[in-house]
């Protein structure tokens, strides 16, 4: 935890305090769950299953990677903006706000927040003044400290952002200190890991010292979205967190399961020496194109060595994991396109996926639409309007029926990526 913006020993070493080392190690993790690099994330059930099937052998197994971290993340993406979203100002003002939208594909922007708040549990949306306009953005949480007055987690002084910038052709830290009304710029060479030296002339980075833009907006120009949290935490918590090992053990399942079943796709055969054929070249017996145990004598028949696959017992359990999934998730199977009947109403989905309509309400109430508000309010500051009403409305999750007569009516659902339209019998 910051409580100052003194740029200490923590960033001169380019070392955090135990909490923060924490943070950033968890969000490396979660990063390369999204993406489907889990060498790292899941090593040690992967050597687990290198050392029972090596590589060189021909019954090698490698790990069926089932990114239900993506899955989830991309629901809860989807379920957040796909209805009618808008943000709405001052008559006089909407015009000028929807041309800085557009300018700044906001919509992109909120998705990309929903994206870092699912898996990192943490989202920043950053606005900023430049020569070319107001420009809003979304900044990874990787490379940001909150600085808390007195280590007080209720009184936020500010934030610190510290990532790398590229100036004719050489890396350099660039290090924002943000206040409320105005910006700290700091610009420092690295060597071997360490900030070495800073650089006093920044104007050729196009960077002042010190961005004064308190005149316009006197109040923090980022702004925090946050997953559930608890109270004596600043930080949210990643959908990640409660699944990774069920999500582990599912994959783990799966790809024995996979195994067992290639292997006997093929089986052997078992039978007598009198069975196989032999070789004049080699002088070796040998049945043609099986692989053949030799067992018994005086014209054994010869028999497949099969296994029962208990497949019941297999589909009972990874439908048991599935369900714990969908229980820590807030998910049902019809968020993933599972089940759904050509004629389901959105009224039966809303019935069905109540628990993740309730999250989804859960994260704007704690701190996505203040964000949001704050940060519209922002950029029109930035634009020359000051003290602007702004509100954002969601519109519905999952859109109602529009009753067309007494025995028809029409179901638009959005899921995921796909529009279905379906007709229900009004009954």
């Amino acid at each position: 935890m910051l409580t100052s913006f003194t740029t200490d020993s923590n960033f001169r070493k380019l070392k955090w305090d135990a909490e923060d080392s924490v943070r950033l190690q968890k969000y490396v993790r979660y990063r390369e769950l999204y993406r489907s690099e889990f060498s790292r994330p899941f090593r040690g059930v992967i050597t687990k299953l290198l050392q029972r099937y090596p590589m060189q052998n021909t019954t090698a197994q490698t790990l069926i990677e089932v990114n239900l971290f993506k899955a989830v993340t991309d629901f809860y993406k989807y379920l957040i903006t796909n209805e009618k979203f808008s943000v709405v100002t001052d008559a006089q003002n909407q015009a000028l706000w929807e041309l800085i939208a557009k300018e700044n594909n906001f919509i992109s922007v909120l998705k990309e927040v929903c994206v870092d708040n699912s898996r990192f549990g943490d989202a920043l949306i950053k606005v900023a003044l430049s020569d070319s306009g107001v420009k809003i953005f979304s900044v990874c949480p990787d490379c940001w400290f909150p600085v808390f007055k007195n280590g007080n987690l209720n009184e936020l002084e500010g934030h610190i952002l510290l990532y790398d910038i590229v100036f004719q052709g050489r890396v350099y830290k660039h290090i924002e200190k943000i206040h409320r009304g105005f910006v700290e710029n700091e610009i420092w060479e690295i060597a071997n890991g360490v900030l070495s030296r800073q650089i006093q002339d920044i104007t050729p980075f196009g960077l002042l010292p010190v961005d004064d833009f308190s005149d316009k907006w006197n109040d923090f120009n980022l702004f925090h979205v946050k997953n559930t949290t608890e109270s004596d935490t600043y930080y949210g918590e990643s959908d990640y967190k409660s699944i990774e090992s069920l999500v582990e053990e599912i994959m783990l399942t799966l790809s024995q399961n996979s195994k067992i079943i290639n292997r006997h796709a093929n089986p052997k055969l078992a039978g007598s020496i009198e069975n196989t054929e032999l070789n004049p070249l080699t002088g070796e017996r040998h049945f043609p194109n099986s692989d053949f145990i030799t067992m018994g004598k005086d014209g054994q028949k010869p028999e497949y060595i099969t296994v029962d696959l208990q497949s019941e017992a297999i589909k009972t359990h990874m439908d048991t994991l599935l369900q714990f999934f969908y229980i820590l998730t807030k998910t049902p199977p019809q968020a993933y396109g599972i089940d759904i009947s050509a004629n389901m109403s959105g009224e039966s989905l809303k019935t069905i996926m109540t628990s993740a309509i309730a999250k989804v309400d859960d994260i704007r109430t704690v701190s996505l639409t203040n964000a949001l508000t704050r940060a519209v309010e922002c950029a029109l500051a930035f634009a020359g309007v000051k003290n602007s009403n702004v509100s954002v409305s969601w519109g519905q999750n999952i859109p109602t029926d529009i009753v067309k007569s007494d025995k028809n009516k029409i179901s638009n659902i959005n899921i995921l990526t796909q529009d279905k339209e379906g007709i229900d019998s009004g009954n």
